[in-house]
């Protein structure tokens, strides 16, 4: 068999997977519905002959023309439309989601059979995924406040609209607008990929889940949250302990993220420490876990917010500015320990803004090494102002508890810089 039937073989089988893939979503809807196999447009097998219908079209159209291909496109169509005009007058069922389903996989199959068949695959596994979700995503959607909907969208244009027209070039040596927004943009983006898996979750299940993206979305709120629930509720002392602390470890990993994004190159240097605090906050959770588990476990996000709204976008860029314009002015005019106080000012209040400030000014204004320490200073200081927050608003157990399992990351720090400075 000659090499290019042999191309023509896989690409053909690829087609009749992508076929089935979504015949069988379909397949299993329809058991889910209880609905009759004659009564809906397409089964699992019209799917694959479906897909294996667009790949053969586009084949033969090398030999008839692009003619071809179009005639079969539209024929099919046609077909698709018919079959719903019937259904839908039989059933008094309006919906369209299987017959643009089966347009959609006569065009995936033809993809197959070109140099875009990964694209096909990944859009076939896409849509077998969205159809599979409805439930999940009727749900998610019976969550959203209209005041969330509204933000997200307002949110989007300004994000994905206006940000192309921002000027890239610097001002005062150190305020690049559109490097910026897209930095806020991204922080939220973070951050709202946690609040909407944190909308899936049971409000009153999935404590260890709702700790990890705590920390993705907001750790000191978490931290904030679960200190006064311990007033009101004695019981489970453990439980929001382990909350805090899970999501206090989980915000390093969330810093190395970030940091990443900004400049790959400070990775290596930055990544050791951090992960080192992530592994000290995670063993001291895992402790609190062992002793909580006897409890009922609780929500402790109800007065979070969705972090991917208009207002704390504008204040995150006009603190992150400023934090740039303070490391600027430090290190030019007080030198490292200028850059160092800075750092510690701003974790006090937020620690993603003096992480991805220093990130983006390493190795053009500041050393690798400054960078570094700073924000580990920044780390820390933020951490210590959880442990005085549960030490305020929290019962005495449970700030004992917070201040015990946040005390481990912050020792690791301290001597990690200590090494980095003496070593």
């Amino acid at each position: 068999m000659s090499e290019s039937l042999l191309k023509l073989l896989g690409s053909l089988l690829i087609a009749i997977a992508l076929g089935a893939l979504i015949g069988a979503e379909r397949g299993i809807a329809r058991v889910r519905q209880q609905e009759d196999e004659k009564s809906t447009f397409a089964g699992i097998r019209t799917f694959i002959l479906i897909s294996l219908l667009g790949a053969l079209s586009l084949n033969f159209s090398i030999y008839f023309g692009k003619v071809f291909f179009v005639a079969s496109f539209f024929g099919f169509a046609l077909l698709v439309t018919s079959s719903y005009l019937i259904t839908s007058k039989r059933e008094k069922d309006l919906g369209t989601t299987t017959e643009i389903t089966a347009i959609l996989t006569f065009l995936y199959g033809a993809l197959c059979l070109t140099e875009y068949r990964l694209i096909a695959v990944v859009l076939a596994i896409f849509t077998a995924v969205i159809l599979y979700a409805k439930k999940p995503a009727h749900k998610f959607i019976g969550r959203i406040t209209d005041d969330e909907f509204y933000a997200t969208l307002k949110f989007a244009i300004i994000a994905f609209v206006i940000l192309p027209f921002l000027p890239k070039d610097d001002y005062l040596g150190f305020f690049n607008p559109y490097r910026i927004w897209l930095i806020v943009v991204i922080v939220s983006g973070i951050e709202f990929v946690g609040y909407v898996i944190m909308k899936f979750m049971p409000p009153r299940k999935g404590i260890a889940i709702m700790g990890l993206l705590g920390g993705i979305v907001s750790s000191t709120a978490l931290v904030l949250n679960a200190s006064r629930e311990s007033k009101r509720e004695g019981t489970l002392t453990n439980t929001l302990a382990f909350s805090s602390a899970l999501a206090s470890s989980t915000v390093f990993l969330k810093l190395i993220i970030e940091v990443y994004i900004v400049n790959k190159s400070l990775v290596k240097a930055v990544s050791p420490p951090l992960f080192l605090m992530f592994v000290l906050g995670m063993l001291s959770a895992f402790f609190l876990w062992r002793r909580g588990k006897g409890e009922e476990a609780t929500s402790t996000i109800d007065d979070l917010k969705s972090p991917f709204t208009l207002r704390p976008a504008l204040k995150f860029a006009v603190f992150f500015a400023f934090i740039i314009f303070l490391v600027t002015f430090a290190n030019r005019y007080l030198g490292v320990g200028g850059v160092y106080i800075t750092s510690a000012i701003g974790g006090l209040a937020n620690l993603d803004a003096p992480t991805v400030s220093l990130a983006s000014l390493a190795y053009k204004q500041i050393t690798g090494e400054v960078v570094t320490l700073g924000i580990l200073i920044a780390a820390c200081v933020n951490t210590i102002l959880k442990v005085g927050i549960a030490l305020l608003l929290g019962s005495k157990d449970f700030s004992k508890l917070v201040m015990l399992s946040l005390s481990f990351p912050i020792i690791g720090a301290i001597a990690y810089m200590a090494l980095i400075m003496y070593g």
